[in-house]
């Protein structure tokens, strides 16, 4: 039998413990469950099922379940209940940091990917967040992987939302000032980066090869107040980070 607990909108969560390996026990399971959340008038049902339970996705599938989120080893499938059931909708953003770090000789740190797409000749150092990862650890590893320096925030500069991205996806690219702590550069991330350097500011915003977009980007760093960040985990203690920036 599936074991399940209640979720706020009004829904039935399937306790993944209780999910039988063998398919056609799940299949009975599932079909006991579909009857029980009619009767008590759910809403809706959720499931997760990982790479070894594919056979039961295609069960979900027929019996009219559909699919939500998706990982590596793991999807969600949803099932209304209600016709008119309201479903939180899944993920809608990827989330890119870049880093605007300037050193106390006044030259800027600029990273040259291996693979690169970009009309500008280098690019600020900055990747995608890893997964649970907050803005400060995610710029912070970035520019440490990129360039080998290793630097602390100091203010939030600019915020992109874009779309399309990645998988149809939108993007926020948000870029941070960081000050460095070390200025020797020993790229990490050599599969990724070609080289690293530090570039005087002067020739980087007369450079014709660097796009005006980044020099936007600097000219805020150094002519705005930006966001600072603020700090707030202990007051809900089941997160594993809250950052307000403001």
């Amino acid at each position: 039998m599936l074991k399940f607990k209640e979720d706020k909108y009004n829904g039935l969560i399937v306790e993944t413990e209780s999910i039988d390996t063998s398919a056609s026990i799940f299949e009975v399971g599932l079909k006991e469950l579909l009857e029980e959340a009619t009767c008590q008038k759910k809403s809706l049902l959720w499931i997760d099922l990982n790479s070894e339970q594919f056979n039961h996705i295609a069960i979900a599938l027929q019996m009219g379940f559909a699919f939500h989120n998706c990982e590596a080893t793991r999807t969600t499938l949803t099932y209304r209940v209600s016709k008119d059931a309201y479903i939180p909708v899944a993920p809608t953003h990827t989330i890119g940091v870049g880093a605007v770090v300037i050193n106390d000789k006044n030259e800027l740190l600029m990273v040259r990917d291996r693979i690169h797409t970009s009309r500008s000749l280098y690019k600020l150092p900055g990747g995608m967040l890893e997964p649970s990862q907050s803005l400060e650890e995610g710029v912070v590893r970035e520019v440490w992987e990129e360039t080998g320096i290793k630097a602390k925030l100091v203010k939030m500069v600019s915020i992109l939302n874009s779309h399309p991205f990645t998988f149809n996806k939108s993007n926020m690219y948000i870029v941070f000032q960081l000050e460095a702590e070390s200025f020797e550069i020993d790229v990490v991330d050599t599969g990724e980066i070609e080289f690293a350097l530090w570039m005087p500011l002067e020739e980087f915003f007369a450079h014709e090869e660097m796009s005006e977009f980044q020099k936007n980007l600097v000219d805020s760093t150094l002519n705005s107040k930006g966001l600072s960040l603020k700090a707030y985990d202990n007051l809900v203690p089941h997160k594993k980070h809250i950052e307000v920036y403001r």
